[in-house]
């Protein structure tokens, strides 16, 4: 072997180059999923999705930049991603896309955009539901339109950002809550549907689940909208302990807290378990939270920007809420929270 091979002294070879280090990568990939909150209201809430797009943090690409787009309609036939959100509920969700190459960085405002035709509310008349997404409000099949408000196409900013790494991967859940999002005001013959909906990274997410005794949803109480134990029952989640419950649209003039999660109470009285509900609510960052029951969930409103009365913008209903618990939540753990009479 030729000594210059080594660099010695005694030959007049030279060391070869050393391969250039490979550049670091500036891409990482991302998977999303969907799920829901129920509302009791309707039966079908189908969505027809035809991308995600989003904006990375200034100083991160997201100054004036495009949005990161990830389409979501088929690539055959160019139609939108079509389901029906309740079919994804209590920690079941849809997978909308796998291991997508999109820019490293830090992601602080999304956008789900949906296929809805209608440009303004009264356009909804005598349009047929089908062109778009659409709710199923009964089972004898009433259809109505959805109407996504001009001012929902900006998307949402992210209360807690995510991240891509440079080579790594990240996976998100979109969390709709549709308690918060989706009504239907006088006299528009569609629905709105109002962007309402948390971005959580699923390897740091935990969950909260537990059952609510019939006691407290039969009417019994005096607290609930009426006496039939299967309507009107959700549970609200607040971030912090020792939170003072407030319904969706919170009041300025009180302590009152506005909710971070909710969660229908589903109840079956043909079940073995009929003497109880039960809940949960998914995909929650760690820390302290406060829970709390409520038998009257049916009469929150959302609030209308373009209503006449003041009582019917703002939408405060100041509902009663019962057995409000502080309750901690761990990545990878489901806590419980329970709600029973007092003995």
């Amino acid at each position: 072997m030729p000594s210059g091979f080594f660099g010695g002294s005694g030959g007049s070879g030279t060391n070869p180059a050393a391969p250039a280090p490979a550049p670091a990568p500036d891409t990482g990939t991302l998977s999303g999923a969907i799920t829901d909150a129920a509302v009791d209201e309707v039966i079908e809430v189908n969505l027809r999705a035809t991308a995600l797009e989003l904006r990375r943090a200034e100083g991160d690409g997201g100054d004036d930049a495009d949005p990161v787009v990830i389409d979501l309609t088929d690539p055959d036939t160019g139609e939108p991603m079509t389901f029906n959100l309740l079919d994804y509920q209590n920690g079941e969700t849809l997978e909308l896309f796998d291991g997508e190459e999109v820019p490293a960085g830090t992601y602080e405002q999304v956008r789900l955009v949906l296929e809805a035709p209608a440009q303004t509310p009264n356009a909804c008349d005598g349009q047929d539901p089908l062109l778009g997404s659409y709710v199923v409000e009964d089972e004898m099949g009433t259809l109505a339109g959805i109407f996504v408000p001009s001012g929902s196409n900006n998307g949402i900013r992210l209360s807690a950002p995510f991240e891509v790494p440079a080579g790594g991967s990240t996976a998100i859940v979109v969390d709709f809550d549709l308690r918060q999002s989706l009504h239907r005001p006088p006299p528009f013959d569609c629905y709105f549907l109002r962007p309402s909906y948390r971005i959580v990274e699923t390897e740091d997410s935990g969950a909260v689940a537990g059952t609510v005794d019939v006691a407290l949803m039969d009417g019994s109480n005096a607290m609930c909208s009426d006496d039939d134990p299967a309507t009107g029952n959700a549970v609200y989640l607040y971030q912090g302990p020792g939170q003072t419950p407030g319904d969706l649209n919170g009041d300025d003039t009180d302590e009152s807290a506005e909710p971070f999660a909710t969660a229908a109470v589903t109840f079956d009285p043909m079940a073995g378990n009929a003497g109880e509900g039960a809940y949960r609510i998914g995909f929650l960052p760690p820390g302290e939270y406060t829970a709390a029951f409520t038998c009257a969930a049916d009469l929150e409103r959302n609030p209308d920007p373009e209503a006449e009365t003041e009582d019917e913008r703002l939408a405060i209903d100041d509902l009663m809420f019962q057995q409000p618990q502080d309750v901690t939540v761990e990545a990878g753990v489901t806590s419980t929270a329970a709600f029973a009479p007092d003995v």
